[in-house]
């Protein structure tokens, strides 16, 4: 059983540091890829989309891009 675990936290700047396995790292990248399609297809369900909706959309999408980039120096 895999587990993230904390290895360090900085509470001024609010920076934590995990530790995790690389499949627990492509579960994360899943599930951001099923939120990006989730809000993708509520906004095109919802036209006139609103701010909030694309900006959460964007959001899910650089953190999606973030994590592939992560998942590609320990591929």
């Amino acid at each position: 059983m895999n587990m993230t675990k904390i290895v360090k936290t900085n509470h001024p700047s609010e920076i934590i540091t995990l530790e995790l396995s690389k499949s627990e790292l492509e579960d994360i990248l899943n599930s951001v890829d099923c939120l990006t399609e989730k809000e993708q297809r509520k906004l095109l369900e919802n036209i006139p989309s609103t701010e909030e909706g694309r900006t959460r959309l964007d959001k899910y999408k650089a953190l999606k891009e973030d994590l592939k980039k992560i998942f590609e120096t320990v591929s």
